[in-house]
């Protein structure tokens, strides 16, 4: 026989039992709704905070072409900060050690070895190493070598679709257009 006590205990436990179920299929519900509001951008703005907090999304930037090369005026002081931005944006993206080798080095550093307008290095110890990004367009200044000049291209792997690993550049007096880097996907 069953006292008083275990009738009202248990229908205490059904009742919490009860009110649980509901409560559980109720934030479930509620988890489905705010996850399917998730999915448009407007109301994600009011609905996560991070997206408040950190601003606009970060991409990557556009494919450069050899027309849209900036390149370098004396004239003009380039702002720092968007250097710093520019560096910053594209150290996110997946990138590549290259060597370019002279393979008659000059006496002096005659030769630059510029990546989108902006020189990297040059040829007093007869490569430089730079690190490359897919779209970068990279180029080799000899137009103030006074002997013709030959340049090979180390890629180290097989991952780049151009420049090929290997190819012999030569110039006489003019900027030797390596192209834009092309990665395997």
């Amino acid at each position: 026989m069953e006292n008083r006590n275990d009738k009202f205990r248990r229908a205490q436990f059904s009742t919490i039992d009860r009110l649980l179920i509901k409560l559980a299929t109720i934030a479930v519900i509620l988890v489905l709704v705010v996850q399917v509001l998730l999915l448009n951008g407007e109301t994600r703005k009011y609905l996560s905070l991070a997206d408040k907090l950190e601003g606009e999304q970060i991409t990557s930037p556009a494919t450069m072409y050899a027309a849209d090369v900036p390149w370098p005026n004396p004239d003009k002081t380039t702002n720092p900060v968007n250097k710093v931005v520019a560096k910053s944006i594209r150290s996110l993206r997946p990138n590549k050690d290259i060597t370019i080798r002279m393979i008659t080095p000059p006496s002096q550093a005659d030769a630059l070895v510029t990546v989108n307008g902006e020189a990297v290095g040059n040829f007093g110890k007869g490569k430089v190493d730079i690190t490359i990004f897919d779209g970068d367009y990279i180029e080799i200044d000899a137009s103030q070598m006074q002997t013709p000049a030959q340049f090979v291209i180390d890629t180290h792997k097989h991952d780049l679709i151009f420049p090929a690993d290997g190819i012999l550049l030569e110039s006489q007096k003019n900027i030797i257009v390596v192209g834009k880097v092309i990665f395997k996907k």
